[in-house]
């Protein structure tokens, strides 16, 4: 497969992730799931498996400690593993880079939009605290679990971060 078709592929597997993550709030573990295969199986046969593999794993541990803290979903979690197997280690770098300035653009637009300026200033706190007294554990309501946050689909800035380094890949 060439570059530009697998390019394709993996902008393609990123906005479809974004429009569902969007739509349902949710990113199948299926759809992650063969996003990790394919993306393994592609590096293996262009002998850059390592780069990968540990992209992938980079991307789950990370999205895993996120998950722990309630800022992300699990879908958030497997997507950031997928990712990190179809693009590779420095792609999926400056990817998530993207991603983390996106998704803080999204949330400051949707405090503006709301106006809930002092909330979140308050919630910032409340977690602060938490994280001193309680460790690194989710705050018990202030998380991304709750429907009552502002939340914001980070599919979507994943996608945006991926189409950033697939663009700019050289």
């Amino acid at each position: 497969m060439s570059g530009f078709l697998w390019n394709a592929f993996v902008v393609a597997f990123a906005l479809t992730c974004a429009i569902g993550d969007a739509r349902w709030r949710k990113i199948p573990r299926t759809f992650t799931t063969c996003g990790v295969i394919a993306g393994l199986a592609f590096h293996f046969y262009t002998g850059s498996l390592a780069s990968a593999a540990a992209a992938s794993f980079l991307g789950f541990a990370v999205g895993l400690a996120f998950f722990q803290l309630g800022a992300i979903g699990g879908g958030d979690v497997k997507l950031m593993a997928a990712l990190g197997a179809l693009l590779g280690l420095q792609p999926w770098l400056v990817a998530m880079q993207i991603a983390v300035f996106v998704a803080a653009l999204m949330a400051v637009a949707q405090i503006f939009r709301r106006g809930a300026w002092r909330q979140t200033l308050s919630n910032m706190g409340e977690i602060l605290r938490a994280l001193r007294e309680q460790g690194l554990r989710a705050h018990p309501a202030i998380n991304v679990r709750n429907a009552a946050m502002i939340r914001a689909p980070f599919g979507v800035a994943a996608a945006c971060g991926t189409l950033f380094a697939v663009m700019t890949a050289g």
